[in-house]
């Protein structure tokens, strides 16, 4: 059995097409284990599509006793209002940050009790816990497979020596990220397209999905509400997003949602920010007509879904506009993306110059034209590889896993 350690919403979207598919090959092969009490991962749709094919799931309640004496505390904390639970990051942030809820020996018994072959980890879970889970796969003599979550589209971005410590193999989506000049540390790597952006498990996707693109509706100017949806990017305020959310709101014939990043947000999923909307990521792109967002990797299935994108390439750069710039700080610190070589998509530049456009869009909207269409294939093929389009991706992570 193949163990998927999943902690927040991103890895879990990134296991979830391997995962089904290794369960597809082999039943029995592929299971979850959750090692963040707080949030309970069984709400969502995707881990009840992979719950109904009888993959088992695993809490730390099923590490350690401590753990359960946690979880039944949790239980009577969410009881209190949801208003309170957003406010306790007090509580969240050092739970997933510092506190060690389990130990080497912890994993080491459920290793042998579970009879494990491999630990699949990304590489965001904290340090603390790659480490034990390392040290416990060294001393039951089993591999450690570490997997890099979404697609990075900035570009110069390379592989830090750090993060190929602990694991055995590292597998490695994105195409633009060269390997390691250390010979030892390229050996690790394994070079797999996105299986969460492959053409199978999209159409997958759309099985659990609610909001289904077949049923997208094309906009009719002056006989529609133009549908649009913001992703929000980590680590600029939510304040940006929702000022830009209610600068759309005040615009005649408008409907916005804005999604929020699950990155980063650890209150309970009843209380968090980005579950309040019930609608997934992929959902919300088969339901818009026009996406806002910053940089963000699920633009790439709005690409392959043709959608049109409004880049905000204003809001990390105008320290006179945006409180964002204060993080990122841009005259030291340069952030440049692969998407400044294309043109299949509108560059914004202010708030302002935003409010102009959706107003154009809304009037006269224009679908991509070819050669935009011929641009935004080129993009998808340098990002994901020039295989992105075909199916059987997946299988190459099924058969990566069985030959272990």
């Amino acid at each position: 059995m193949h163990l998927f350690v999943i902690h927040q919403f991103p890895d879990l979207d990134t296991f979830a097409p391997v995962i089904y598919k290794l369960d597809s090959k082999v039943k029995g092969m592929a299971n979850i284990l959750s090692v963040y009490p707080v949030q309970d991962f069984r709400k969502y749709g995707l881990v009840k599509f992979l719950l109904k094919r009888k993959i088992k799931y695993y809490s730390l309640s099923d590490i350690n006793l401590k753990s359960r004496f946690l979880i039944l505390l949790l239980k009577i904390l969410f009881l209190l209002p949801k208003f309170i639970l957003t406010k306790l990051n007090i509580l969240w942030h050092p739970l997933y940050h510092y506190v060690n809820l389990f130990t080497s020996n912890d994993i080491c018994r459920f290793i042998e009790k579970e009879k494990i072959k491999s630990i699949t980890i990304d590489n965001a879970l904290p340090l603390r816990f790659q480490k034990i889970f390392y040290n416990s796969c060294l001393r039951m003599n089993i591999k450690l497979i570490k997997c890099k979550v979404g697609i990075n589209v900035r570009k110069n971005v390379k592989i830090e020596k750090s993060e190929l410590e602990c694991c055995n193999k590292y597998i490695l989506s994105e195409n633009l990220i060269p390997d390691p000049e250390d010979i030892n540390l390229k050996k690790k790597i394994v070079r797999i397209d996105s299986a969460r952006f492959s053409l199978e498990w999209l159409d997958i996707l759309e099985e659990i999905n609610h909001l289904k693109l077949e049923s997208y509706k094309p906009y009719s100017p002056g006989k529609d509400k133009l549908k649009i949806v913001i992703f929000s990017r980590p680590h600029i305020i939510l304040g940006e997003w929702k000022k830009i959310e209610e600068k759309i709101k005040s615009l005649d014939n408008v409907e916005v949602k804005l999604k929020i990043k699950p990155r980063g947000d650890l209150s309970p999923l009843h209380s968090s920010r980005h579950f309040v909307i019930q609608s997934t990521s992929s959902e919300l792109i088969n339901w818009a007509d026009l996406i806002v967002s910053h940089i963000s990797s699920v633009l790439i299935e709005a690409f392959i879904k043709k959608k049109t994108l409004f880049f905000l390439d204003y809001i990390t750069k105008d320290k006179h506009k945006t409180a964002a710039w204060y993080y990122y700080k841009m005259e030291s610190k340069k952030e440049s993306y692969h998407l400044d070589d294309y043109s299949f998509f509108v560059k914004i530049n202010s708030l302002d110059h935003l409010i102009r456009e959706i107003t154009l869009f809304s009037k006269n909207i224009q679908n991509l034209r070819e050669n935009k269409l011929k641009d935004q294939k080129k993009f998808l093929k340098n990002i994901l590889g020039n295989q992105y389009d075909n199916k059987g991706l997946l299988d190459k992570y099924a058969n990566f896993y069985i030959n272990l």
